[in-house]
């Protein structure tokens, strides 16, 4: 089967690109044919030839690193409604390529023109979801440092009312994600897609609370690669580790504040993620001095290195502040046997078991967070126990085998 697979990028910056090549390595069934952007970072592909210019250059992904004059700002605005230089170029990859079904991944970027394109050459569309730009102009349903309902309860004019649309707080941002969204609306846009797949029952309950119907939200779990090797040994360290973007709605915040209240002065904290961000920068330079020789930033890490860190760990901390959406860094660390301290807010309750794989804690309460963490530190056969628990559970319900089974299964449903 021909499928086209619709992401911004096409080399990993996140969830979105690494389950794309995932995907690609363990469906060799299928021919996957991507349409992306036509980034300097991006793997080699023969379809490259299809993909969009970048309107902050090729070397420049994100919308920070642009160099714009006002003039291509507007522009770029009026393409984040609509962006007719994306629908002509895919309706000329899918007249020349002929796929058979398309997968819609992070497809933001394109805006509904992928959707016409699609349309007007009968390929259906199946789109995975891996946050809540659907229903939230921010994509994360989180506005001030909270979670924030308020479209889904009273309406699009919030996005305006409230300045959403991402971090500038911006009037112009806002009309412009109140446009996109809105168009949608009015056109039915969305009737078209085959099936919505979100990775989280928890997903599945906000898609269907801001209007989509119910029978085309599948949820489908995350697989995740699970190696039988030595895994559920125990370091025997206090070493806690962090694995994600630094950014507000993550919470490290909280985890450096809770860090600073344990009792165990000799446990270590290791933070992977990106640090060249204003945010990263202003977090880095807040640790107490006290703190400074016991936790280290270690900037971005690649998969491997992201391995060794969870193999050399005794726990791993998700303080998130936001709902999340079945982060993937929660399977990685369950998957090598290790216990999990998650914020007891949105997906993240549904993955973790309380008490069995790993603790909840009040989101944004420092002070539990610390207690948890010491406690297992404390009690190193609990931890073992959570983190074989925890292994146990990703391979039954994450497994590589049940997710693709699903995949093909919709797949092949629309093709009929």
């Amino acid at each position: 089967m021909k499928i086209l697979i619709v992401n911004r990028n096409y080399f990993v910056t996140g969830g979105p690109e690494k389950y794309m090549f995932s995907l690609m390595e363990n469906m060799p069934e299928h021919e996957f044919m991507p349409f992306c952007v036509n980034f300097d970072q991006n793997i080699e592909t023969p379809y490259s030839k299809y993909f969009l210019e970048p309107p902050g250059g090729s070397g420049n992904v994100y919308f920070n690193d642009f160099q714009m004059s006002f003039f291509k700002k507007s522009c770029f605005a009026l393409n984040m409604v609509y962006s007719f230089s994306a629908r002509n170029k895919l309706y000329a990859m899918i007249k020349d390529v002929q796929p058979d079904i398309a997968l819609f991944l992070n497809g933001v970027y394109f805006t509904d023109s992928i959707i016409d394109a699609c349309r007007k050459h009968n390929v259906p569309i199946i789109w995975r979801l891996s946050d809540f730009h659907k229903i939230c102009a921010n994509y994360l349903l989180f506005r001030d440092g909270k979670v924030c309902d308020l479209c889904l309860e009273k309406g699009l004019f919030e996005i305006i009312r409230n300045r959403c649309g991402g971090y500038q707080s911006s009037l112009g941002v806002s009309l412009v994600k109140y446009a996109g969204m809105k168009l949608s609306q009015l056109r039915n846009i969305y009737d078209y897609i085959s099936y919505f797949i979100v990775p989280s029952s928890f997903s599945r309950k906000k898609m269907i609370q801001g209007g989509f119907p119910q029978d085309k939200i599948i949820h489908i779990p995350t697989f995740i690669n699970i190696k039988q090797k030595d895994l559920l040994s125990h370091p025997g360290n206090a070493n806690i580790l962090y694995v994600g973007r630094l950014s507000p709605e993550k919470g490290v915040d909280v985890l450096i504040k809770a860090f600073g209240q344990m009792k165990n002065k000799n446990a270590a904290l290791t933070i992977a993620g990106g640090i060249k961000s204003d945010y990263a920068e202003t977090l880095i330079s807040s640790i107490p001095a006290t703190l400074k020789s016991r936790i280290k930033f270690l900037g971005f890490k690649n998969q491997k290195e992201i391995s060794e860190l969870f193999s050399k760990c005794s726990m791993f901390i998700v303080p998130s502040v936001w709902y999340e959406n079945q982060p993937n860094v929660v399977l990685e660390g369950m998957a090598y046997a290790k216990p999990a301290i998650v914020s007891r807010l949105g997906s993240l309750v549904e993955m973790v078991k309380h008490g069995s794989t790993g603790y909840h804690f009040e989101v944004g309460n420092s002070d539990d967070l610390a207690g948890k963490m010491d406690e297992l530190i404390e009690n190193s056969d609990v931890a073992v126990e959570m983190g074989k628990n925890a292994f146990e559970y990703v391979r039954a319900y994450h497994s590589k085998e049940k997710h693709i089974a699903s995949i093909n299964d919709l797949f092949n449903k629309c093709r009929k």
